[in-house]
């Protein structure tokens, strides 16, 4: 209940575009935040208060960023009812997540009107982006296996480099606790659909380990649409003495998806296409003293995809069509950490980054990038709090770049309300696919760059039973890489091209606990995306998305919510061609769970769930020619020892 009340959703926005350079933007956000007569407010809401990591890599009160954030805990993802991550991450202002027809189809992450390539996906702190398309494919993660999910919007790179021009989705994956448990699920519903998961974790003064497997199949809502989804997971984390830890990471992923969809035919009956995905990441991390702290990590994220698409014979260019990609993403780093006081903590690390890419069409190819960053967190008094960094990147693609970033935040003890802005620079260079792809591949292609900037507030409302935040953005994208459709190509029909665009809008989101026993929740935004060299819309970002939440809670073991989503057209790129307008939708969801416990702990204990989607039985589509299934239900038990 605590977490429905809260408002993790603010992005802060307030600002104006006419801020030229680095310099003005720090100068005005440093005149309006450094303290005066106001004194900061005296003490933290009284309620337990979720813990971020990725926005300043060091562990911090969401309430304590300057940056615009946003903590999904695990108690709100069992709230929305979510199987895959995609649904956990809908509803996030600024946060637009479109699936490709049926659950466990293609799903990427787009940030404030960006594009799915300038946000930068990670997984327990370890980047999984394709080295091909910049890009990463949630489809196939189940939100079983995770903890918490950490998002923070705007331009990240001045941290962690060039993927995060757009900002960052950290899932933390779920960690053994104390004493020894185990959980079991299993669901069912429409389309044949079948799913379940397990899992068993063990802790103690030594350290805890967590394993955990889910399995997911369904025949999908039309011909040829089947999915059938394997995933691992494992943590471990070991105490080496009383200074120093090391942590452990596996995770693996098997997808085999029906593509219903293809070039040339609207119902295609043969296409398939395999995914496997494996992460294996280990960490290193030690306290040398009361102020000095160093960490080490290496990870390695493998990817193999293989696209098998025969002829039918309803094609109208009937012609076979197979490919393999094979891509190995390799991470090596370095941290230090220095808090002489409550007032200042300085972080300086470094990074080494290989990524290699294989497929039928193109030579190998393999990029590296080399990274020093800095990053000073100041805290002069509570309440009041400025962020500076940047980071030198050199890559072999894109060149020698460096992208700071400023931000700070204010609160205010004679209303509860904390302002904050920021800004900041991104870049990402090109990927061998965009460049050397034989269709639609462009060797001429240069970095992207984006100016962002930021502002916003939040707000408290009656002693907290109530929040309200808003925040307004601006971002300038020099050379966004773009598919434009309206030059021959390779192949005759677009290329990839650099093109200047703009992205800017308003967020708002907030929460009101109406009694102990109704909530309510909501969130809007508008983000108008504008390419300037073709002057048109931004394929694939709707101008505006909203969602309206009721949690009911008759009983502290029954709950139920109703969702209400709604997202306005946009312009996309059909695989078929013709009308790039894909028509706007509202779509209404319902989810139920009853939790019975046996004994005087936490376990035993059964959770009984149901949900309903599209309750409403709306025909509609979140991308151009891919159908969204009408009505259907999912009806699960889960038991916890």
């Amino acid at each position: 209940m605590q977490g429905f009340k809260r408002l993790r959703i603010g992005d802060r926005g307030w600002g104006t575009p006419t801020l030229h350079g680095a310099r003005c933007a720090v100068a005005v956000i440093l005149a309006v935040f450094l303290p005066g007569s106001v004194p900061a407010i005296a003490q933290e809401p009284v309620r337990t208060e979720p813990v971020i990591v990725t926005a300043t890599r060091i562990p911090e009160k969401v309430s304590e960023q300057a940056s615009s954030v946003s903590v999904v805990t695990r108690e709100e993802i069992d709230l929305k009812g979510a199987g895959f991550v995609g649904d956990v991450l809908q509803g996030l202002p600024g946060v637009d997540v479109q699936r490709r027809g049926t659950a466990g189809n293609m799903e990427n992450i787009k940030i404030r009107g960006g594009k799915s390539t300038q946000t930068l996906v990670m997984i327990d702190g370890f980047p999984v982006n394709s080295p091909g398309t910049s890009e990463f494919d949630i489809g196939s993660l189940s939100s079983d296996l995770f903890e918490q999910v950490e998002v923070v919007r705007g331009p990240q790179s001045a941290l962690y480099g060039s993927y995060a021009s757009g900002g960052v989705v950290n899932f933390i994956p779920r960690k053994g606790t104390g004493g020894t448990r185990y959980g079991v699920g299993l669901s069912g519903g429409s389309f044949d659909t079948v799913a379940g998961n397990g899992s068993a974790s063990t802790g103690g003064a030594w350290g805890s380990f967590h394993l955990a497997g889910s399995g997911y199949r369904s025949d999908g809502a039309l011909p040829n649409d089947g999915t059938e989804l394997v995933s691992f997971l494992g943590t471990g984390d070991l105490k080496v003495g009383d200074r120093q830890r090391v942590h452990l990471l596996l995770l693996s992923t098997d997808a085999n998806k029906e593509i219903p969809i293809d070039f040339g035919s609207r119902r295609d009956s043969n296409h398939l296409e395999t995914r496997r995905g494996f992460l294996a990441g280990a960490r290193w991390e030690a306290k040398l003293s009361d102020a000095l702290a160093v960490s080490a990590s290496a990870g390695g994220y493998d990817e193999f995809l293989h696209v098998n698409d025969p002829p039918d014979p309803t094609d109208d260019f009937p012609f076979p069509f197979e490919d393999v990609t094979k891509s190995r993403k390799s991470v090596a780093a370095v941290q230090g950490r220095y808090t002489p006081g409550r007032i200042s903590t300085t972080i300086l690390g470094a990074e080494f980054e290989k990524d290699r890419i294989t497929d039928i069409f193109n030579p190998p190819s393999t990029t590296y990038s080399r990274s020093l960053y800095l990053q000073e967190e100041l805290r002069p008094h509570k309440g009041f709090g400025v962020s500076v960094g940047g980071r030198l990147d050199r890559n072999s693609v894109g060149g020698t770049e460096f992208n700071p970033k400023v931000a700070a935040y204010r609160e205010f003890a004679s209303v509860p309300l904390k302002i904050r802005a920021a800004a900041g620079r991104g870049f990402r260079p090109p990927t061998a696919s965009e460049k050397f792809d034989p269709f639609i591949g462009n060797p001429d292609l240069s970095p992207e760059v984006s100016v962002s900037y930021e502002a916003g507030a939040d707000l408290a409302i009656a002693k907290g039973r109530g929040s309200l935040s808003t925040t307004w953005f601006f971002s300038d994208h020099r050379g966004l890489i773009q598919f434009v459709d309206s030059v021959p190509g390779p192949a005759g029909f677009g290329e990839m091209r650099n093109v200047d665009a703009i992205s800017r809008g308003v967020e708002i989101n907030g929460s009101w606990q109406l009694t102990e026993i109704v909530g309510f929740a909501g969130t809007y935004t508008y983000s108008a995306t504008w390419d300037k060299t073709n002057r048109q819309r931004i394929l694939g970002i709707p101008n505006q998305r909203g969602s309206l939440s009721v949690l009911v809670t008759p009983a502290s073991r029954l709950q139920g919510r109703v969702d209400w989503r709604v997202e306005s057209d946009e312009l996309d790129a059909p695989p078929n061609g013709g009308d790039k307008r894909r028509p706007g939708y509202a779509r209404v969801d319902f989810y139920g769970r009853y939790l019975w416990t046996t004994g005087s702990g936490e376990t035993p204990q059964v959770a009984l769930t149901g949900k309903v989607l599209n309750l409403l039985n709306r025909d509609y589509e979140e991308r151009k020619e891919y159908p969204a299934p009408g009505i259907h239900f999912l009806l699960g038990a889960e038991l916890s020892l």
